[in-house]
Formats: C-alpha cells, structure tokens, sequence
C-alpha cells in the first residue's frame, strides 16, 4: 500500500511540477502586497506569502527545479561511477589502484559538508549546484560498480563467454553490465533521496539555485521569519519534501524487492 502511494504521488506530482506553467492560474512572480499573509483558502488552497504570491504555485515550480538537479546529478553520477567503477574493477592492476584511490579520497568527505563548500567557492546557481552534488555522490555509484565488477568476473559465464573469444567492451555490455543495473537502479533510488536533501539543505542555505527560482529549502527558509503569524509559509513546503522523500524510500524499497526478493 505504501509502496502504491509512493509511486502514485511522486507521479502526480512530477506530472504537475512539468505542466506548471501551463496549468496552474498564476505566475510565482505575480506580486499582491496588499494580499500578503493571507491564510489558506480558495482560491489560493495554500495561502500567499508575504509578497502576495501564490505557495501552491511557488511550491510546484520548486518541485521542477528539485525533481530537475536530483534527475541530473543522479544521472551524471550513475554514468560516472559505471564508468569509472567497471574499468576499475575489470582491469585491476593500476588502474585499479588509481581509480580506487580517487575514490577514498572523494567519500573521505561529509557529501554535504564538500558540495557546500564547492558552491560557497563557486555561487549560488543551478549548474553549481547540479555540479557540486555530481562532485559529491559519484563515489559511492563507482565503488558499488567496481566491487561488482569484480565479483561478476569471476563468475562461470564471464570465464566462457572470454574463453569463447568475448573481449573488452563485449563483456561488459553483454555479461557485466546486465547483471548489475538491478542493484544500481536500488542504489540510485537510495541516494536521489540524499540528493534531494542535500538540494534542500543548500537552498535554505541560500547555496542553492538562484534566488529568483523557487525551491522547496528556500520557500522553507523564506516563512521562517514568519512562522508566528503565518506558519502555512514553512509548513507546506516542508509537507511536500516530506512526502517526497518518503514517496522516494518507499520506491526504493519496492525496488530491492523486486531485484532481490526475500526469502521466507
């Protein structure tokens, strides 16, 4: 039931976040000081910020920019860590030692603690941010592909299939890499959840993207100031980062279920 949930409300809400712009009344930049603070009703199911503006709207358009960097970096650190990881594990030797190397030396640091030093160096923008989470969360996508890598290798079938003549790149695409997307699609599902409160956490910081793009830390960090008189302002954001997340670890579960079922 959860797991149903899970999936269903992450659905809707990538379906609205996408369509925002084209389904939603108003714009997040609409201004009606004179209707600032008002509490949750209709038309405006979660109320106005302080400026007048629309929070259901904001809080959609933040769900683009929070489903976008998560899509991204979790992409580019797949890609990266099934790189680096398979030509460690399959290699061996040097490279093996090289790339190994690389690898400690990236997990030695807090991924939070290293993306918000990144951007604190670099500014507060959405390529930034996208960058240093990269930066931050290749590591543990290449270390979990290069001790695979190095089990499968070993295995029976890969033996034949290079006693048959089967080389290189053939190996990987046809007998390495298949056996081991399962565990990464588990593996990414786990650390889009990382990402995403990284994302947040930088964006209540006011590390995140620019300030003129909402995002759900930033909404949280904007109604903090007012959490006496219009408490809605922190309250829903942080609702829906929270449903996320769950909707995110729930799916997750689902997952390794399904490439690694339990045994009773």
């Amino acid at each position: 039931m959860l797991k149903n949930f899970g999936f269903i409300f992450i659905l809707i809400i990538t379906i609205f976040a996408g369509l925002a712009p084209w389904i939603l009344p108003y714009n997040p930049h609409d201004l009606n000081l004179s209707l600032g603070l008002q509490e949750p009703g209709w038309p405006h199911l979660f109320g106005l910020d302080e400026n007048g503006q629309d929070l259901f709207v904001k809080i959609l358009h933040g769900a683009r920019l929070s489903l976008t960097v998560t899509g991204v970096v979790v992409f580019i650190s797949v890609c990266v860590g099934l790189l680096m990881g398979t030509l460690a594990g399959l290699f061996g030797g040097w490279v093996d030692q090289l790339i190994a190397g690389m690898i400690d030396m990236a997990l030695a640091f807090p991924k939070f603690l290293l993306a918000l030093a990144l951007l604190a160096m670099m500014g507060p923008s959405t390529g930034n941010l996208i960058l240093a989470l990269s930066f931050s969360t290749w590591a543990g996508f290449a270390r979990l592909v290069r001790g695979e890598v190095r089990k499968i290798k070993k295995q029976e079938f890969v033996l034949s299939a290079r006693a048959s003549g089967g080389r290189g790149f053939f190996l990987i695409r046809k007998h390495i890499w298949p056996n081991i997307m399962g565990l990464l699609a588990v593996h990414g599902m786990f650390q889009a959840v990382a990402v995403l409160i990284a994302e947040a956490g930088l964006s209540f910081l006011g590390l995140g993207a620019s300030l003129d793009v909402p995002s759900w830390g930033g909404l949280i960090d904007s109604g903090r100031q007012f959490l006496l008189e219009a408490p809605h302002l922190s309250l829903f954001p942080g609702l829906f980062l929270f449903l996320f997340l769950f909707s995110l670890n729930s799916l997750g579960d689902a997952l390794r279920d399904h490439f690694n079922p339990r045994k009773i």
